[in-house]
């Protein structure tokens, strides 16, 4: 592996293996974007970030899944740019169309929703992003406190906003995705989102949200459901999301030890979207 740019690409052979599968194992590693390139999987960290532990985990993936995989290192060049060039609309049933600036003649289905599509999580593009969207449509936001834990792009912050929340904080602990936030919050008028920049130490001890949306994967949840669970309202809503269906069971008893009820999951594609309610 050459050293030189500040990107590395890693390509997964497939085989048999399930690329949502995979896009959830090294999601859990600080793997920034995945892109299918026919029977490849190809997943993008900054070289800065491919430590000892993180070979590791991927010797371990690579063992335990029969998955081949090889890293390159990409020249410098402005990969946001590239990442916009693949970007195309999103059409969230008939509830939202996500469109980029640059996105003119768009025929608009619902609510429009701008977003500047930096390589930060949460275009809609994915399942998790799209079932979240479609639960929280069905929720009654008018006037609520929203906790947006793992904001990526903001999107869910600015659909939340769209539904009638009165104040929103937006959560994430990548820098980018924080500069991203704040800059797709400007492109939507929103101005009842406080964007904030760390992980669950961010959540104030102090205050009590309405509804919390956490579109993360399970580990992360599992690690933070002691802080998110304080946080929620008696009578509250939280929608999780980012793990599949067999990370259920456990993300279900962490929540009721803590207060949670369950009520319903969706799946699409392999993805949860889960609704726990506090009494």
């Amino acid at each position: 592996m050459e050293n030189s740019g500040r990107w590395l690409e890693a390509r997964f052979v497939l085989n048999e293996m399930e690329s949502d599968v995979l896009v959830a194992l090294l999601s859990e590693l600080p793997f920034n974007s995945f892109m299918e390139d026919g029977t490849e999987l190809l997943a993008y960290i900054e070289r800065s970030l491919l430590d000892t532990t993180v070979i590791h985990d991927l010797k371990d993936i690579s063992e335990s899944y029969n998955v081949s995989y090889t890293i390159i290192s990409l020249p410098d060049k402005d990969w946001n740019k590239e990442w916009e060039s693949n970007f195309d609309p999103v059409f969230v049933e008939n509830i939202c169309t996500i469109i980029a600036p640059f996105h003119e003649n768009t025929k608009i289905l619902g609510q429009r929703i701008v977003l500047s599509p930096k390589m930060a999580f949460g275009t809609g593009h994915h399942y998790t992003t799209h079932g979240m969207i479609v639960q929280m449509n069905n929720l009654d936001m008018k006037h609520k406190k929203v906790l947006d834990f793992g904001s990526g792009t903001g999107l869910l912050a600015i659909f939340a906003s769209i539904k009638g929340a009165s104040d929103i904080l937006a959560i994430d602990i990548e820098p980018p995705s924080y500069d991203n936030m704040i800059e797709n919050f400007e492109l939507n008028n929103i101005s009842n989102a406080k964007p904030a920049l760390g992980g669950k130490e961010m959540i104030p001890v102090d205050m009590v949200f309405d509804v919390i949306l956490a579109n993360i994967t399970a580990n992360v949840i599992l690690d933070s459901l002691f802080e998110l669970a304080r946080s929620l309202k008696s009578g509250g809503t939280i929608l999780f999301s980012g793990f599949f269906e067999s990370n259920l069971d456990d993300i279900s008893h962490a929540s009721a030890e803590l207060g949670l009820t369950y009520l319903q999951h969706t799946v699409n594609g392999g993805w949860v979207v889960a609704r726990f309610f506090k009494k």
